[in-house]
């Protein structure tokens, strides 16, 4: 082996957004693609058996050049001695669909009042010292930093909401270090840690604004004409981990965890706005409102978790799960509120408390008999079970307690069929009973089946299927949910001669969903049903062809037809050319076109062609 050993590759070029039209909001909240000259991959890979930094070293780096996800990651490594990551990630996220959380989407008004346009940025980075020694030492950091702007919505005593645009910004980071106990038949982790969190949001407005109510109440018409609004957040806390793995014996294995944090956060928050508003509690009139407001919130919280499996016969394997999580919340809150009205000034001061205590725990019991050599049965039962208490925000006179209950059964089958090397299937099935649960959408009622499998038709031709079914039923009388959902799927891989000259792959996925439940109309507080329909057509397909030398065309993409509540398609076709030019260079071409139509809502279509070209170089 040569004293240092490289590879790597370097793929770089410009891409072009053509003839896009549509909507631009829905491009950028589905694709998000843009023109300009782009990195579209980066590795470098050294070995250097002998050397004193480092002997392995790794590096990584995806789309970079205003791509919405870029990426990148280092790994460094000697061995016996230091194990180093380091991973980078930029996330761009936009969201502004014109028809969703839109009151006036009927007036012909385009504008979402729920957007975001943020760039998360988030940093891990890991060093190992002593790797495979009997105490290895370690220490991590992460941040993640999350900055941008947004619309949201100011409401006035749900009268009128107002969209108005939101500056926001936090922040997280948090440090970790522990040590790993390894030993023959023992490996042992403890980690202390800490973090820290602030998030800072403001909301400003000056000007006109009719907001969602365009007629008048109580013969006014309400409105906001200023608004400022400034919400500082900064929490801190600690926590500590235990995990224990053993294997004792040949036939007993065991894992175990242990997680307590206990964080803490204070709140400042005031608003200013003035404009037409109502107080409906006494159907007053005001003009202006001052509000200040401070709190803060302790939340301790543990979890464990412990696994055991036996192995009592040669054919039998039985695993028990445990697992808890218990958490309570103590916040207190201090509110001094002024509002500018004919009579004068009036205001009011307000103290809360509140406190919510949650325990859940799970534990579940497997059986897996190897039957034959061609069969395996599955058998066993999971039981959830939990409780939370509450209070609304109370006066020192006022005390309001809710309590809630979790307790569900469920019963638990499957089976692995092995037919030769070239045929095999696997089924499971799961059945529950809920008498109690938390929410009106959890898992009540329910039952649950997959079926997977394979058959190999010969060495370049497979095929790979799968039927998924879910029911979720809540007949309590306050609730009456009724949720279902079929899947069906199809794969083919067809690669003769190994793919050398040319390979495919086409996949086919049929979806529907089902669901009903009653809600409370919010503006005349009636009840309805509300029903969701969904039939989904999904398919996919893949081409690789090798033209000359190791010149190669890739053509294919995929398609999504959806029927119901909400008709939608959406098409994708791609394709990818790679032709050598002069030993390890290549030249790279790639066009693709996102075609988007929504039958209801038309004002959201859209259509682009991207076509990139660059280089690609080889070491």
């Amino acid at each position: 082996m040569k004293e240092t050993e490289s590879t790597g590759t370097l793929d770089f070029g410009y891409r072009w957004v053509l003839g896009q039209g549509g909507s631009r909001d829905l491009y950028r909240s589905l694709v998000n693609l843009g023109e300009g000259p782009k990195l579209f991959g980066a590795d470098l890979s050294l070995r250097r058996p002998s050397g004193r930094l480092y002997d392995r070293f790794d590096l990584h780096a995806s789309s970079w050049g205003g791509d919405p996800y870029n990426t990148a990651r280092l790994d460094a490594s000697r061995s016996g001695l230091y194990d180093f990551r380091f991973d980078y990630r930029n996330v761009k996220y936009f969201n502004a669909i014109p028809s969703f959380a839109n009151a006036l989407v009927g007036n012909g008004v385009l504008f979402s009042e729920r957007s975001l346009d943020t760039s998360n940025r988030l940093i891990e980075t890991e060093l190992d010292l002593l790797p495979g020694a009997h105490f290895s030492p370690y220490l991590a950091y992460y941040h993640s930093s999350n900055f941008g702007r947004g619309v949201t919505t100011f409401v006035d005593d749900n009268v009128n909401e107002f969209p108005v645009v939101t500056d926001l910004r936090d922040a997280t980071d948090s440090y970790r270090g522990g040590v790993h106990v390894n030993f023959s038949r023992f490996n042992l982790t403890l980690e202390q840690g800490g973090t820290t969190f602030k998030d800072d949001q403001q909301v400003g407005f000056s000007g006109l604004n009719p907001g969602d109510r365009r007629v008048p109440f109580l013969g006014q018409t309400i409105l906001l004409r200023d608004l400022h609004q400034a919400y500082g957040a900064r929490g801190n806390g600690i926590f500590e981990r235990a995990v224990l793995q053993g294997r004792p014996a040949t036939w007993l294995n065991f894992t175990g965890q242990f997680l307590y944090s206990k964080p803490s956060i204070d709140v400042n928050y005031l608003q200013q706005d003035s404009g037409n508003f109502v107080l409906l509690n006494t159907l007053q009139i005001y003009t202006g409102q001052l509000d200040r407001s401070i709190g803060e919130a302790n939340r301790p919280h543990s979890s464990g978790t412990w696994s055991t499996e036996i192995r009592p016969f040669k054919r039998v394997r039985i695993v028990e799960s445990w697992f808890t999580d218990r958490f309570h919340i103590a916040a207190g809150s201090f509110l001094g509120e002024t509002l500018t009205a004919a009579a004068g000034l009036l205001n009011t001061t307000s103290n809360a408390a509140d406190r919510l205590v949650l325990n859940y725990n799970q534990h579940e019991v497997d059986a897996i008999v190897d039957v034959a050599s061609f069969l395996t049965l599955r058998g066993g039962h999971r039981y959830e079970w939990g409780d939370a208490t509450t209070r609304s925000p109370v006066t020192v006179d006022t005390l309001r307690p809710e309590q809630a209950s979790l307790g569900r059964q469920i019963a638990l089958a499957g089976a692995v069929v092995r037919l030769g090397s070239n045929l095999d299937f696997n089924a499971d099935f799961e059945t529950a009973a809920a008498d109690r649960t938390f929410f009106r959408t959890d898992l009540a009622n329910y039952q649950r089946a997959r079926l997977r499998g394979r058959y190999r038709m010969s060495k370049s031709l497979s095929a790979t299927g799968s039927f998924a079914i879910f029911n979720n039923q809540n007949p309590a009388r306050d609730v009456n949910l009724d949720f279902q959902s079929r899947q069906t799927s199809l794969a083919l891989i067809w690669t003769p001669g190994d793919g050398k000259r040319w390979s495919l792959l086409a996949d086919y996925t049929r979806g529907t969903v089902r669901s009903a439940i009653p809600y409370l109309v919010p503006q005349d507080r009636t009840s309805d049903v509300s029903f969701y329909r969904d039939n989904g057509h999904y398919s996919g397909a893949a081409a690789d062809l090798r033209l000359w030398g190791n010149a190669r065309l890739h053509v294919g993409g995929a398609f999504a037809l959806d029927a119901g509540s909400r008709p939608t398609r959406y098409f994708q076709p791609q394709m990818r050319a790679i032709v050598p030019i002069y030993k390890k260079l290549s030249w790279t071409a790639e066009w693709s076109w996102f075609g988007f139509d929504e039958r209801l809502f038309g004002f959201e279509n859209f259509h682009a062609h991207l076509f990139s070209t660059g280089l690609r170089i080889g070491m």
